[in-house]
């Protein structure tokens, strides 16, 4: 009789929870429709009020913001992204710059995020990790006239942070030199943030009984300005002399600050800090009163009020006022829309550019607003209209949208019922999915093998059975670097299959592990198979995530999305290109890893116009930058054609656990016309050459095509080639390059040292 299989009837048992739990939680799913409505905390406009940003936390556990860039002519979410939290710790002070906005969080496992938000989509964390600020975080950053100021004690060390014009930079009050004993608490002078003085201060206790006090913002080249108090002098007129040398040394003018008027009808007044002395109001060309001072940028600031004495009886006025030139910008328009009320509020934001004539707006429930003050074109949204924008259509009905947001809110049922459709899915599928999932793994231990042949000395079943198959223990004999050596394999075989003592065999060894696999006819189809490279077209730039700089370049992951699916691609982006989210890109697909295979104007290249070639690595540099488990490594290769050799220098990212070694020899593929021009060049003269225009067309796999003017003894010659994105070309950069005098094309040999 022959014995059949089947799926026990006693697993349909596992069934029953499954229905009672896809009972109870469609009502609870129906329940979570009637009030899954998004909020919104916090919104900011962008790119004169055509962009708005804004940041929801929905989560259930409140670890993260879903933050939405939105259209706000269209009213529709342009990209979303994600930026983790604890449950307590909310957003930090914002500040605008380049054309984007900065917005704090902080989260246990990462410390202080300093997120950037471009008004393109872009969007990068600049800290990295490197601020390990205590959880009570709030307290020690601030937004001051356009900046980001961050002052934390470390377990070992005292820092001041900045963040202006889109670049951190840290200043660690440990270093030599700089006080004159080591500090052990660092305060923010009260009020010093508050236009108490010019410049904002911090007071620094020393491990010698000393005060210092050092400032609160960075000059240009990253450096602090330091006081230390005198002997006998008080703590008080030390932050005073602080205040007037801070002044003194970053531009301002400590003795003519505007501030809040606290005598009635309250208008914005000039104050002497130097000399504690009040001056006139300020001449704003109408009347505000129970006026209210917001700080702008280094020279700018808002004056905002009412145009009544009783602000009851008035509506709201304001004018942006410079300080350095005195001239004023009415954002009346903008301002006019706003309650009273909300210029009390300490939520309510205003911001602006040094150079710019829009002014921001944020707070209140009239979450965002901009004014452009040249012409006086002005917008302000409420959160119920961004919140409406939020909450599309389907995610309010019965749909599968609908239905994946309320089971990613977790919760008892919903867990329940998916441990029980696990369960249910592992009992009736998984023996159709096993072979499947052994095949990839004995591809996977295959590959990362040394490929040699063997003989099979030993051979015998080790007592276990698969789908009544023996499993057999083979000893197998074979040479590796010069030494004969054996190596166990455990094998399920048929009956049926000759095999003896004394047979050769092919076998994939793993040096590292001392393990090897047999490697089959039908493996090496399937390698082949695998191999083959996959062509997708016009896949969209859809997410840009920085992951900091490395030489010149700056280490990126893109995202980008083609028929519905997503690809992960880690880039170097050269100094002077940009990659642009919405824009177009080839990639290819070569097991299973996508790479670009061209992006922007550069014309595709045909098969035939292209030679593959061997190329052997002669020098390779792993570089510090790891973006999910691939390694950023520098290769030299030389690629040999007939008696030509070429020296290529080229940036990749490889898994970690991929070796390559110098020696190794790699496929290459050149075109035939770069191939002729390249060896051709090289045999003519060489020399130094100084680099006047550079001009990127897109690029050719991940590296940029340039367009590169250079001179050399009066005379000029172009470029046209890849660069290596790491070393990248600037102009002034002094390149080795080979030359042709007749028809001024030039090739580049070696970067620029500096």
């Amino acid at each position: 009789m022959k014995k059949k299989r089947a799926i026990p009837l006693g697993n349909l048992v596992f069934l029953i929870p499954v229905i009672f739990l896809s009972f109870y939680m469609w009502k609870d799913y129906m329940r979570y429709i009637d009030v899954s409505t998004p909020s919104l905390e916090s919104a900011y406009m962008l790119d004169e009020g055509k962009k708005l940003i804004g940041f929801s936390n929905d989560d259930r556990f409140r670890e993260q913001y879903d933050v939405y860039l939105f259209d706000t002519d269209t009213e529709t979410i342009i990209n979303k992204n994600t930026v983790h939290t604890n449950f307590q710790a909310g957003l930090g002070p914002a500040t605008y710059q380049q054309d984007g906005i900065i917005v704090p969080t902080y989260d246990d496992s990462h410390g202080l995020q300093l997120n950037y938000f471009h008004s393109t989509g872009k969007f990068e964390e600049l800290a990295q990790g490197t601020i390990e600020i205590p959880s009570a975080w709030s307290s020690k950053v601030n937004s001051w006239r356009g900046r980001l100021i961050v002052a934390w004690e470390s377990p070992h060390a005292f820092f001041v942070a900045q963040v202006k014009d889109g670049k951190l930079d840290k200043v660690n009050l440990a270093e030599e030199g700089l006080l004159p004993a080591r500090p052990v608490r660092i305060d923010e002078v009260h009020g010093s943030f508050e236009n108490d003085q010019a410049v904002p201060v911090f007071s620094v206790s020393l491990k010698d009984n000393r005060t210092a006090f050092v400032s609160g913002i960075l000059d240009k080249n990253g450096d602090l300005s330091v006081l230390l108090q005198n002997k006998d002098e008080g703590t008080f007129a030390a932050q005073d002399r602080a205040g007037a040398h801070f002044s003194n040394v970053f531009g301002f003018n400590n003795a003519k600050l505007v501030r809040e008027n606290g005598n009635y009808p309250e208008e914005a007044s000039f104050y002497d800090a130097n000399e504690k002395h009040w001056g006139t109001a300020l001449p704003t060309p109408k009347p505000v009163y129970q006026a209210r001072v917001f700080f702008l940028n280094d020279e700018e600031v808002l004056i905002a009020g009412s145009t009544a004495e009783d602000e009851l009886k008035g509506t709201v006025i304001g004018y942006v006022f410079n300080e350095k030139s005195g001239k004023f910008q009415d954002a009346t328009v903008l301002l006019e829309q706003l309650p009273y009320e909300n210029l009390k509020n300490s939520e309510t934001e205003f911001h602006k550019q040094l150079g710019s004539n829009v002014l921001y707006y944020r707070g209140g429930d009239l979450a965002s607003g901009y004014i452009n003050m040249e012409n006086q074109e002005a917008k302000v949204l409420s959160s119920e209209q961004i919140e409406g924008w939020m909450l599309k259509e389907e995610e309010n009905k019965v749909s599968i949208q609908s239905f994946l947001n309320y089971v990613k809110q977790g919760g008892a049922i919903v867990i329940n019922w998916g441990a029980w459709v696990f369960i249910v899915l592992v009992l009736f599928f998984g023996f159709a999915f096993a072979p499947r999932m052994l095949a990839k793994s004995s591809m996977k231990k295959m590959r990362d093998g040394q490929h040699v042949q063997g003989r099979i000395i030993n051979m015998e079943e080790t007592g276990l059975y698969v789908n009544e198959r023996p499993q057999v223990r083979f000893i197998v004999q074979f040479e590796d670097e010069g030494q004969m050596k054996e190596v166990e394999i455990k094998q399920v075989i048929s009956y049926l299959n000759p095999i003896h003592i004394g047979d050769l065999v092919m076998i994939s060894y793993n040096r590292k592990k001392h393990k090897a696999v047999f490697i089959t006819e039908e493996d090496l189809k399937h390698a082949a198979q695998e191999s083959t490279p996959v062509h997708i077209k016009d896949a969209i730039l859809t997410r840009i995530e920085s992951y900091g700089n490395v030489n010149r370049g700056q280490a990126l992951q893109l995202r980008f999305t083609a028929e519905g699916r997503d690809y992960t691609i880690p880039v170097v982006q050269s100094f002077g290109f940009e990659y642009r989210t919405g824009e177009r890109a080839n990639l290819i697909l070569i097991q299973g890893m996508a790479r670009i295979f061209s992006y922007g104007n550069v014309s595709t290249v045909k098969a035939s116009d292209q030679l593959s070639l061997q190329g052997e690595v002669i020098h390779v540099q792993k570089m510090p930058i790891i973006i999910e488990n691939k390694q950023l490594m520098i290769m030299e290769v030389m690629i040999t054609s007939g008696s030509d050799r070429i020296r290529k220098v080229n940036s990749i990212f490889a898994p970690e656990n991929q070796s390559v070694n110098v020696g190794t020899v790699l496929p290459v593929t050149m075109e035939i016309a770069d191939l002729q021009k390249e060896t051709r060049l090289l045999q003519g003269k060489k020399g130094a050459a100084k680099v006047l225009s550079v001009h990127f067309d897109g690029t050719r796999g991940e590296r940029p095509l340039a367009n590169i003017t250079v001179e050399k003894d009066g005379i000029t010659y172009h470029i046209n080639q890849t660069i290596e994105p790491v070393y990248g070309v600037v102009v002034g950069d002094e390149l080795w390059i080979a030359y042709d005098e007749s028809t001024k094309e030039a090739l580049i040999i070696n970067y620029s040292i500096r």
